[in-house]
């Protein structure tokens, strides 16, 4: 990415439409309010580079972080994660507790920043000029019979023993026509 940082409430606007536009139901719950607060730490553990920033959280304090219970927190959690706006993960001890969970940016997310800095994806023409020069008629000729001869050949290769070990019925097939081709002699 640029040297150049985005500004914390410019993400933010930006985060908090599209997740009414793109996700309709994070519309009108408290989900928002936990990708706001969320976005909001993960630029300051990042010092503004979101696309690699992450944060260890319990789902316990953010929901006292925002007036909400652990259950009601993580449900909000699984809802941004479902569609792409953050991305969790807490690995399982030993003893079958997990550990403080991860939280980083998801793909969703990574899209409206990309928006933000202006990336696109670079458009290809069908019939766009080729910047070097035309080949010559003979150089031309050249390359294509020397990739004809390579098809010929790989062609008419035999199958390696791999792919008759995958393929059981090609190789009987094979030793059937084998056996077919031996010319039968007259008495």
């Amino acid at each position: 990415m640029s040297g150049r940082v985005l500004a914390l409430d410019t993400i933010l606007s930006a985060t908090l439409y599209f997740a009414g536009k793109w996700t309709p139901e994070l519309k009108r719950n408290q989900s928002r309010d936990l990708l706001r607060h969320l976005v909001c730490r993960l630029y300051g553990a990042s010092k503004g580079n979101l696309f690699h920033a992450q944060i260890r959280a319990s789902h316990a304090s953010l929901g006292a972080e925002l007036g909400l219970s652990r259950e009601w927190t993580c449900k909000l959690a699984r809802r941004l994660q479902a569609a792409g706006w953050l991305h969790y993960r807490a690995l399982r001890l030993p003893d079958g507790t997990f550990e403080v969970g991860r939280f980083s940016v998801g793909r969703t997310l990574k899209r409206v920043l990309c928006m933000l800095r202006g990336y696109r994806k670079p458009r290809h023409r069908v019939n766009t000029r080729s910047s070097s020069f035309p080949l010559l008629q003979t150089e031309r000729e050249k390359i294509f019979s020397f990739a004809r001869k390579k098809q010929f050949e790989r062609e008419h290769q035999p199958p390696t023993q791999a792919t008759l070990r995958k393929i059981p019925i090609l190789k009987a097939w094979l030793q059937r026509e084998s056996i077919d081709s031996v010319p039968v002699l007259a008495s």
